[in-house]
């Protein structure tokens, strides 16, 4: 698989300049580091990092943006620890320019940073800011939703027995007996989390590094260590939204909630969504909001598969959308391991990826193809 950069190939065109790019350089541009330097312009367009203020104590402290560009640079260039980034820095001159660094901060000073930036929403609120500034020249037919494990090295809170699929219960269904009380019916997770805020329903789910359980491609059950990573995924393959939580969390637990955020972003007519979204709760929802949801059945306790019509199963493919960008982010953004622990910086070293496919997705979708009509 080819990656955007690839695609991309040389963006010259994004710069409305009088000279070469090349001049402004003391050696040779790549054409991966004029990708990255769009992909920068893309992500800051309009906005500034929120960066912290110097309280004129001590020496001056490093320029903030050139941190957070750099930690981009250690997705984008796939770079796979901060010491290989320093090292990066060091010998690479251009990158150390794009960045802003006149010297390289210390392993310490990019350590502190990174626990300082993991703990803000900055991620967040650039993905949001992105998508609603190139609103309008994203056309959105559906909204592909899925979720992908993420393995990580930290001591798990559940044990892997605990999420081995329980037995089918033989408990006779119906009316209660005589000498059997009636349990009050409790309010399912999914009708909760419509009365609660999005930000308040996320929070309430597990993040601690947990055991999952997930069937693959192959229908075989597939355990991993570590978190899931939910992405709503335009059918053209822009990230809109991304949820990070722990393993052990179900796939239907975080759909209203992301649907949610998702809408204050976007407009759309469809929600495409696998077997494990396939809930009453969930379909009502969007339905409610005026969208059609084309949800895979579940066979459940029935065992028989209820196929599609021939219109939505047409319009069920477009969810392919969500697992080439998973492929996308796993192949080229995401490291294969993850060296940090805690869901703040988890989340945060998955963010960075999914901002620079985002911004990529955006070039590669709108900037380019619109810049290409004008000069023609």
């Amino acid at each position: 698989m080819k990656s955007i950069t690839e695609v991309l190939g040389s963006v010259q065109m994004l710069f409305d300049l009088d000279f070469d790019l090349q001049d402004a350089f003391e050696a040779y541009l790549t054409s991966e580091q004029k990708v990255f330097l769009s992909m920068l312009r893309v992500i800051e367009t309009k906005s500034e990092w929120h960066t912290r203020k110097h309280l004129r104590i001590g020496r001056p402290s490093y320029d903030e943006q050139a941190f957070l560009r750099a930690f981009l640079a250690l997705s984008f260039f796939r770079i796979r620890t901060v010491s290989d980034l320093r090292a990066r820095l060091r010998s690479d001159v251009n990158l150390r320019q794009i960045c802003g660094f006149q010297k390289v901060p210390s392993l310490a000073s990019f350590s502190r940073r990174l626990a300082h930036v993991a703990g803000t929403s900055q991620l967040h609120d650039r993905l949001a800011g992105m998508i609603h500034e190139y609103r309008d020249e994203i056309v959105v037919t559906a909204i592909a939703r899925d979720s992908t494990a993420i393995e990580a090295r930290e001591r798990p809170r559940n044990k892997k027995s605990d999420i081995v699929p329980a037995a089918r219960s033989t408990h006779r269904r119906g009316r209660p007996r005589k000498d059997e009380g009636r349990q009050p019916k409790e309010r399912s997770v999914l009708e909760a989390q419509q009365l609660l805020s999005p930000d308040a329903a996320l929070a309430g789910l597990p993040q601690a590094c947990a055991w999952g359980c997930k069937k693959n491609s192959q229908g075989n059950l597939a355990y991993w260590k570590g978190y899931k990573l939910h992405l709503d995924v335009t059918d053209t393959g822009i990230p809109v939204t991304a949820v990070v939580t722990a393993a052990n969390v179900h796939d239907s637990q975080v759909a209203i909630p992301m649907e949610r955020i998702t809408e204050t972003r976007l407009s759309w007519r469809y929600s495409l969504m696998d077997a494990a979204y396939d809930a009453n709760a969930i379909r009502q929802y969007i339905e409610q909001r005026g969208r059609s949801a084309i949800i895979d059945r579940n066979r459940r306790r029935s065992g028989q598969l209820c196929p599609m019509e021939k219109a939505q199963s047409d319009l069920y493919r477009m969810r392919s959308a969500v697992e080439r960008a998973y492929a996308h982010l796993k192949d080229w953004l995401i490291p294969t391991k993850l060296y940090v622990r805690g869901i703040e910086k988890v989340t945060f070293q998955i963010l960075r990826g999914v901002l620079c496919l985002a911004s990529l997705k955006l070039l590669q979708c709108c900037i380019v193809p619109y810049l290409k009509k004008q000069e023609a």
